[in-house]
């Protein structure tokens, strides 16, 4: 499966860093970014499922997944942001290039068996919204003061504690 993309604007293509592969057949891969404190450390996320072209994944996707599990089944799916959190407070940056390019992931084989009743409800699978996670918070965590992403986590908690409406979420989704 061919994960290598035009850069857009320019007349270069780029060929993945890493790959991992998830158990529904699809491929998430970190490429070259740009930005943060250190832009030789910065990556930016790109999955494909056979069939499908590369998608940068959106936040709004994996929000809207989690509010229909949160539909369907409130106290698993708030447990599994709990744990998102977690993951999140976990993980650091990276420290050197070879880090990053090396990286093995620690939390979705585990998480995907612990909250594998989800996998059933919505259409993303816990252990590809659990690498989306796990990529996210490394890569926020590269830029100093960063806390959008675990704003995201948040408010998906808030959400489905009753605290925080359906608008607020997706909307703030679509800011990110």
């Amino acid at each position: 499966m061919n994960l290598s993309y035009k850069v857009r604007g320019k007349d270069i293509r780029l060929d993945p860093l890493k790959t991992w592969d998830i158990s529904d057949g699809s491929k998430i891969a970190i490429y070259q970014g740009g930005r943060s404190q250190r832009p030789d450390l910065d990556f930016i996320v790109k999955y494909r499922k056979e069939g499908t072209r590369l998608r940068t994944p959106s936040h709004t996707h994996w929000i809207v997944d989690l509010i229909v599990k949160g539909e369907v089944n409130k106290e698993l799916t708030l447990r599994f942001v709990d744990k998102l959190i977690t993951i999140y407070d976990s993980v650091d940056k990276f420290e050197t290039v070879e880090e990053r390019d090396s990286y093995e992931l620690i939390y979705p084989r585990d998480t995907a068996i612990e909250f594998s009743d989800l996998n059933t409800i919505g259409a993303l699978p816990i252990e590809f919204i659990v690498t989306l996670v796990e990529l996210f918070s490394r890569c926020e965590k590269q830029t100093d003061g960063a806390f959008m992403f675990r704003s995201m986590l948040n408010l998906c908690r808030q959400y489905l504690m009753g605290e925080k409406d359906y608008y607020q979420l997706v909307g703030t989704s679509k800011r990110v």
